[in-house]
């Protein structure tokens, strides 16, 4: 029997049996983990987009300045609301 809810919600008791009671504090950490995995994609991407020639650049219609910008801005900074992980 397979379960549609990720692992990381799934709270293992004795015995292997998983169980769905994962409690606010649990819930809060795999928000905070999965936060913190979306800020290291950005940063991948935003190092990829520094990588980018200045050909590319041009076809994507960015300058090398605008690239530059974009990839000195911190992990943690995505342009949304920074208390929404708290929702």
């Amino acid at each position: 029997m397979t379960s549609s809810v990720p692992p990381a919600f799934l709270d293992r008791r004795a015995g292997g049996v998983a169980t769905r009671g994962a409690g606010p504090l649990r819930a809060g950490l795999s928000r905070l983990v999965a936060r913190l995995l979306d800020g290291h994609e950005l940063a991948r991407q935003r190092r990829a987009l520094a990588a980018l020639d200045d050909h590319m650049l041009k076809d994507i219609g960015l300058s090398r300045a605008d690239a530059r910008q974009e990839a000195d801005r911190p992990f943690w900074d995505d342009g949304g609301e920074p208390w929404r992980m708290w929702r």
